[in-house]
């Protein structure tokens, strides 16, 4: 009979040990990657995200004026597609931790190039490539989950945000490359497929050239007349030149276009708001 019972036991056992082997348990602290397009390449996070679950986060579970790896079981990383500043600071393409100092009024968030520790306790400021002095904001609603995220996103910056508790400290990331990428335009536009819509829509984007970048759309629509979007465009940029005028009939000209379609009220509001605009 015991050895029954001891055979029952350990076919237990096994079963539990398989089970555990078959099924992934939940985390306290999930990990989360993600991928951002952004400018000419990406920006990649890969942390870990605590929940609140009833604590005071920021002066108790994370004291204040310590260094903190910006997440929980391992190091908080971001890498960089391309050279970046970094709330006003140069950094170069490539992986780095994430860590930060919060502070009550102030948190300073650093980048380093060590990516083999553990945490804060292995922390070498020695490898320290960016260091940001931040204003906190301080909201009435809460983060439960701690949360990095990439928001605010036009063609050369966006904004980093490190929200938790009632908690946010936003960092600007810039990609200083508008000067490489106007080369790459220029170049490509004198080929034999010159990318006259790119052109003008990054004309518009960082306002350079304007009445090239009226040129280049009208290059599109001798090629495409139904593109209506290249009439929208057309329109901020006679907006952007002073040319009221003419940027209320290439926005009605898309109007007109996008009649009957799935388009027609966001293209009719633009023109709306332009006629109110130029009066």
């Amino acid at each position: 009979m015991k050895k029954v019972i001891i055979c029952l036991a350990s076919a237990c056992l096994l079963s539990t040990a398989a089970m555990a082997q078959d099924m992934k348990l939940p985390s306290a602290s999930p990990k989360i990657s993600l991928t951002q397009q952004f400018a000419t390449s990406k920006i990649e996070l890969e942390y870990s995200r605590p929940s609140m679950r009833g604590r005071k986060v920021f002066g108790e579970m994370i004291p204040y004026g310590k260094s903190w790896r910006t997440g929980a079981n391992a190091l908080t990383k971001i890498t960089f597609g391309e050279d970046v500043i970094f709330g006003g600071q140069k950094v170069a393409a490539g992986a780095y931790s994430l860590y930060t100092i919060p502070g009550k009024d102030s948190w300073t968030v650093i980048l380093n190039s060590g990516l083999q520790s553990k945490g804060e306790q292995f922390f070498d400021a020695a490898k320290d490539v960016a260091k940001v002095t931040v204003k906190p904001v301080v909201s009435k609603e809460n983060y439960e989950t701690f949360t990095i995220d990439l928001n605010d996103i036009t063609s050369s910056s966006l904004t980093l945000n490190i929200r938790w508790e009632n908690v946010k400290v936003p960092v600007k990331i810039v990609a200083d490359n508008q000067e490489k990428i106007v080369a790459y335009l220029e170049k490509e536009l004198k080929g034999s497929n010159p990318p006259y819509q790119a052109a003008a829509g990054y004309f518009n984007e960082v306002n350079y050239k304007l009445e090239d970048a009226i040129t280049y759309a009208d290059k599109t629509l001798a090629v495409n007349p139904n593109a209506f979007w290249i009439h929208s465009l057309k329109a901020q940029i006679y907006s952007k030149l002073g040319k009221k005028k003419e940027a209320i009939e290439s926005a009605q000209k898309a109007a007109t276009m996008t009649k009957g379609t799935d388009f027609e009220f966001e293209y009719a509001h633009k023109l709306d708001q332009l006629k109110k605009g130029a009066k």
